[in-house]
C-alpha cells in the first residue's frame, strides 16, 4: 500500500467513491488489477512513470479531454482535482481530501 493509493492517476480521490475497498471491493487504480485492466489513462500513466497524469508535459492530453467532458460529474470534478494537484503537490492534496 502506497501513501497515494487513493490518489488515481487522472485525479478522481478513490477515498471518496462508494466502490473504494466496499461494494465491489475496488482497491484503486494504484492497485486493482482487475477492474482497472481496460482504463487507457492508467496504462499510459504507468507507461511513462507517473505519480499523476498532471505530471506529464502533454497534460490534459485529448484522452483526458475527453474523459474529463464526457459529462460524468464526477469526472469534470477530477479535473479540478488535477490542477490542484499540480499546483500544491499531491502530499498536500491529498491532506485537503481527508479533512
Amino acid at each position: 500500500m502506497s501513501d497515494f493509493e487513493t490518489l488515481s492517476f487522472c485525479g478522481i480521490h478513490c477515498g471518496r467513491c462508494k466502490n473504494y475497498k466496499k461494494n465491489v471491493n475496488c482497491m484503486g487504480c494504484r492497485n486493482e488489477k482487475n477492474l482497472v485492466d481496460d482504463c487507457p489513462t492508467r496504462a499510459c500513466a504507468i507507461e511513462r512513470g507517473l505519480l499523476h497524469c498532471g505530471e506529464c508535459g502533454e497534460f490534459p492530453c485529448a484522452m483526458l479531454a475527453g474523459f474529463y467532458a464526457d459529462g460524468i460529474p464526477h469526472h469534470a470534478t477530477a479535473l479540478e482535482n488535477m490542477r490542484r494537484i499540480v499546483e500544491i503537490g499531491p502530499e498536500r492534496w491529498l491532506l485537503e481530501q481527508e479533512q
